[in-house]
């Protein structure tokens, strides 16, 4: 009997392992039969003249066209040819689709994305402004025409074919659509705004006496690092300034708020956590070449295929080398050799929640400004494969989308009615023609003056040119609030007292432009403590100082500067206030220095001597960020408990906290609420770093030389198929042990309190650009330019990423023809026929 079980068993297994190789086998069949051919000749009736397309060594293709139209086609052709499915997950992600081909456990993902109303958004869009940019619009449909022709004339995809994606015809609302998603994904204040409220509500419930200002400081508790000023101009005049009192703002709603974080949580794993860039230009007297250097690594989630798809236009005047995000079709960052420009998010407050008042005897009035006002509803149908379709009413005030609704189907809801504003909602979303004009910009003031339309989300827009200027602003609708209004706390939607009164003029927006000191930093730092119009005090989700810090100090520690000196500062991995905190740990176990058991001195003893580098084989770095995961559990858990405990270490303050009750030992958070002894800064750091060298030892093993930063930190860039079981290592890049961490200037974010670390994001480029030789820049991508994992630009750049390594992208015609690996002609109908006249003669 037990001979055939083991006979029985042993047949199991051989059957599941030829299903998995058959699976395998019939993946990459699919694969490689529907991959692209970048070998092409294209024939459309738009097209006016010949293009040629030419793919690098590196996958890059190089446009050279005659007319903008006939460019744009191209692009659209070939971005489609290597990365539809990327475009086509994106665009279901934004317009609340994805159940239509991943079944109903999508479908609470979908009535999120419908409640955000982005495509009727983007159809109010084409509306009004569609005719009144015609240039823009003519360039926008060569765009979709191209893409939709790929989609007719090649196989599409492999993965349209395992998940049964019917073939569509793309459209310009499509990329609008897209478009109108980045607001949400950057929008740090979904997660923080809900979080500021729910625990002020936990605080009331529990009688904890703690004050929640302390959780979010700001730059509030440390010397603020401003984009504009410099150290001691910004603390003294914050020395001089009024607090400014506000609000306690609305606690009800908090269970709509917890189920509101935890839709968004969901939505953020799939883009990833936005937050973080770095970005600095050197003016003339700053740079060995005498010339402007411009640098910048936005920060964005790690997908797979990547962020940004690399081309580069080639017609009449237009000479850029450009990254773009998939289904957009102008470049978002890019340069020629006249200038170029970076990004990074600006962070600013452009989101607030509302609780709103109903008439009960009429569910279509909502009372706004006192008075009953009409509510508009909307019917949304989510298709559901392997299930029944879900309808569901969208209810907007003047305030936005009533979030809850959502949440009584899905949560058992019952609390009151809660909208959710932000500033795209209430605005033209003009973003698209605001990337157009700085792609054709001929000045530093045309470029200027096209960032007046970005609405939503803010950037801090840098900028470098050939003539010797650089420049920064700060880019995006800044809202004017009452003075009264704490924009993080729930908000009264009945009176209009709390409403946005208006907008900053953008004329008044924060800015720099050639600057005496020739450096302009920015790293998602505030840009400056001083009046913004008639806002006192700038809000926003400023991400920690400590990048702005260590970029300005190594910047300062010489004169100048060559871009492949540069790179060393990209790469940068010191933790800027890591002496700080290592010393005012070293300081809390002073009184019990000892008690220390071997294990827990060693400890010490690697934290004493470390260099605050975040290198693979790093100890100290190990330690110290196993050690600061521990520290805010144990000070925090018993205030927040689990959940929340989670949701705030995704917020950028959870840092500033960090930094601020390590230094001093007299805050109440020090102490467990939960229990009668009062606890001190020492026991709870003693406490944390006994969990820590036991987390370590039990993951690692005893011996400390084996506790490396590389065993702990490590990078996979996985596929959408790469989530399933055993196709990871078919689809997914790496695991990669990996250098950096968050908070750095190599900043490599991952989500803290779970070993390992896994990167979620960073980098999503890295860029370098000297204009005394703007044909030679460096750059790099994390994976590669194409989506297929076939294609052998799908990982080609991975390893040369993760060692910190950089390539060139060619711009010159000649180094573009000298490294080309394949060409494409597309020809109008007549020159195809021309075309295959002289072929025949030949």
């Amino acid at each position: 009997m037990k001979r055939k079980c083991l006979y029985f068993l042993f047949f199991a297994l051989d059957a599941v392992l030829i299903a998995c190789v058959g699976l395998a086998a019939f993946l990459y069949y699919l694969a490689y039969s529907r991959g692209p051919n970048p070998s092409l000749t294209i024939v459309h009736r738009s097209l006016t003249a010949a293009v040629s397309v030419i793919r690098d060594d590196w996958g890059v293709p190089h446009i050279k066209a005659d007319t903008e139209t006939d460019a744009y086609f191209a692009l659209g052709y070939v971005m489609a040819q290597d990365r539809l499915f990327q475009m086509e997950l994106v665009l279901r992600l934004a317009a609340g689709e994805l159940a239509e081909i991943l079944g109903p456990p999508a479908v609470p993902i979908d009535k999120l994305a419908r409640t955000f109303q982005l495509r009727a958004h983007a159809a109010k869009y084409i509306k009004a402004r569609a005719e009144a940019r015609p240039e823009i619009k003519a360039a926008a449909e060569a765009f979709v025409a191209g893409i939709n022709h790929r989609v007719d004339r090649e196989a599409l995809p492999f993965e349209f074919a395992v998940l049964r994606i019917p073939k569509r015809h793309y459209t310009i609302e499509d990329c609008l659509t897209v478009a109108a998603i980045l607001p949400i994904s950057f929008a740090e204040g979904l997660r923080s705004d809900p979080l500021y409220s729910l625990i002020e509500e936990r605080f009331r419930q529990l009688g904890i006496q703690r004050d929640v200002q302390e959780l979010f400081p700001g730059y509030a508790k440390e010397p603020p690092i401003t984009v504009m000023e410099t150290l001691e101009e910004a603390e003294a005049f914050l020395a001089a300034r009024q607090p400014q009192v506000r609000s306690a703002g609305d606690a009800a709603g908090g269970q709509a708020l917890r189920a509101f974080l935890d839709a968004t949580e969901t939505l953020s794993k799939l883009f990833g956590p936005s937050l973080g860039s770095n970005s600095w230009v050197l003016g003339p007297s700053r740079t060995e070449s005498g010339k402007p250097i411009l640098a910048n690594d936005p920060h964005i989630a790690l997908t797979n295929p990547g962020v940004w798809y690399e081309a580069h236009l080639m017609y009449g005047e237009i000479n850029t080398y450009g990254y773009f995000l998939p289904l957009i079709p102008f470049a978002l960052i890019g340069h020629n050799s006249d200038y170029g420009w970076a990004l990074t998010m600006f962070e600013n407050d452009d989101v607030d929640l509302y609780r709103e008042t109903f008439d009960p005897n009429d569910p279509g009035k909502v009372m706004y400004k006192g008075q009953w006002t009409d509510v508009r509803t909307t019917t949304e149908t989510i298709k559901v494969r392997l299930g029944r379709d879900k309808t569901i009413e969208v209810r907007s005030t003047p305030h936005g989308p009533i979030i809850t609704d959502l949440f009584r189907t899905l949560h058992k809801y019952e609390g009151p009615d809660i909208a959710l504003s932000w500033v795209w909602q209430h605005t033209q979303y003009t973003d698209m023609e605001a990337l157009y004009d700085m792609n054709h910009a001929r000045s530093m003031e045309q470029f200027g003056a096209a960032l007046a339309k970005i609405t939503s989300p803010g950037l801090n827009v840098s900028y470098a040119d050939r003539a010797g200027n650089i420049a920064w602003w700060a880019a995006g609708l800044l809202p004017i609030r009452p003075r009264h209004v704490n924009p993080k706390c729930l908000l009264d939607g009945a009176s209009g007292e709390d409403d946005i009164l208006g907008y900053v003029p953008f004329d008044e927006n924060p800015r720099l432009i050639n600057p005496p000191s020739g450096c302009i930093v920015s790293a998602n730092n505030k840009s400056t403590v001083k009046p913004v119009g008639p806002i006192q005090d700038l809000e926003g989700y400023w991400q920690p100082s400590d990048r702005a810090g260590r970029i300005e100090q190594l910047l300062d520690a010489r004169e100048k500067w060559n871009i492949n000196d540069l790179r060393a500062v990209q790469l940068d991995d010191v933790a800027y206030n890591g002496s700080r905190m290592v010393g005012a740990i070293a300081d809390a176990l002073k009184p019990v220095a000892d008690r220390l058991n071997p294990s827990q001195r060693q400890a010490m003893d690697i934290l004493g001597t470390w260099d605050f580098g975040h290198g693979k084989g790093s100890a100290g770095a190990a330690l110290f960020q196993v050690l600061c995961d521990e520290l805010l559990g144990q000070i925090l858990s018993d205030e927040l408990g689990a959940d929340y405990l989670g949701v705030f270490f995704m917020c950028a303050d959870h840092w500033n906290f960090l930094k601020y009750v390590l230094a001093n030992p007299d805050s109440p958070y020090w102490d467990n609420c939960t229990t009668s002894p009062v606890e001190t800064r020492t026991d709870v750091v003693l406490k944390a770093l006994d969990a820590a060298v036991g987390k370590l030892a039990r993951l690692l093993g005893p011996d400390m030389a084996q506790w490396t930063w590389g065993a702990i930190h490590v990078m996979e860039f996985k596929h959408p198929f790469g989530y399933l079981p055993l196709l990871g290592r078919i689809f997914n890049i790496g695991p990669f042990p990996a250098a950096g961490g968050s908070h750095l200037v190599n900043n490599l974010l991952y989500s803290r309190g779970k070993l390992p670390y896994k990167v979620l994001a960073g980098p999503s480029t890295r860029r370098l650009i000297d204009f005394a030789d703007p044909q030679h820049s460096l750059t790099i991508l994390p994976t590669g330019n194409s989506g297929h994992f076939m294609d052998q630009h799908y990982d080609d750049q991975a390893a040369l990423f993760m060692t910190g390594q950089y390539r060139e992208p060619h711009v010159i015609v000649a180094e573009i023809k000298k490294h080309m690996a394949s060409a494409m002609l597309f020809l109008p109908s007549d020159s195809a026929r021309d075309h295959a006249s002289e072929s025949v003669k030949k």
